[in-house]
């Protein structure tokens, strides 16, 4: 049985529907939109996001078929298991469980080492079928590590939530997202965060359930 959206989030979204207008994103577009705007307060979010062609669409049909949820921080895990275990019941994994406890940060991040032992383990049924769907909000260098790995021939994720906040190599990774052949959904610039990439991610949740 579908659980309901509560009261307060859904006078949330009318009272969002009506500040925005007349958007031109399509129904599922909007759906994130809304949703990051709600966990946000900020509707100038609507002039940097960003989406692949049947980016949305086909990320919950990935999700319908047993897509596993990559994240690159536990806070994003915890944002994003509530809405999973209400919907269709996804399973989720952080990165940051792959990564070793210490290294030398001078080289690289514990981020961008589980992204790349995940990515590097992937077996092969995940391969032929739904990649992982990956959602980063926090780490750029996991971004890179992943584009890395896409752009020497390892298997394209279902979708990158590119939603890394900051300053320092945050603006340089999503252009390279952008321009790349991943499927995605970006901010541009220095906003995002766990919670907004959490919000996207849970969105396309509640489409799948649907």
């Amino acid at each position: 049985m579908k659980t309901p959206e509560h009261p307060i989030f859904l006078e949330s979204v009318k009272y969002i529907r009506s500040k925005l207008g007349i958007t031109g994103l399509d129904r599922l577009q909007q759906l994130i939109l809304e949703r990051i705007i709600h966990s946000s307060g900020d509707f100038s979010l609507r002039s940097c996001i960003r989406f692949s062609p049947k980016a949305c669409e086909n990320a919950i049909n990935a999700l319908q078929n047993g897509a596993k949820i990559v994240t690159d921080t536990y806070m994003a895990e915890a944002a994003i298991s509530p809405m999973a275990k209400r919907t269709i019941n996804s399973d989720i994994q952080c990165i940051l469980a792959k990564a070793p406890k210490s290294i030398d940060s001078t080289l690289t991040t514990r981020s961008a080492i589980g992204m790349r032992n995940i990515w590097l383990n992937l077996d092969e049924k995940q391969n032929l079928l739904n990649t992982p769907f990956v959602v980063i909000g926090s780490s750029p260098t996991a971004l890179i590590s992943l584009l890395d790995l896409v752009e020497s021939g390892y298997p394209k994720p279902s979708l990158i939530i590119g939603m890394p906040v900051g300053f320092i190599g945050v603006t340089e990774s999503k252009s390279r997202l952008l321009n790349s052949e991943c499927p995605y959904i970006v901010l541009e610039g220095s906003k995002g965060g766990a919670s907004l990439a959490a919000a996207a991610t849970n969105a396309l949740l509640r489409a799948a359930e649907n």
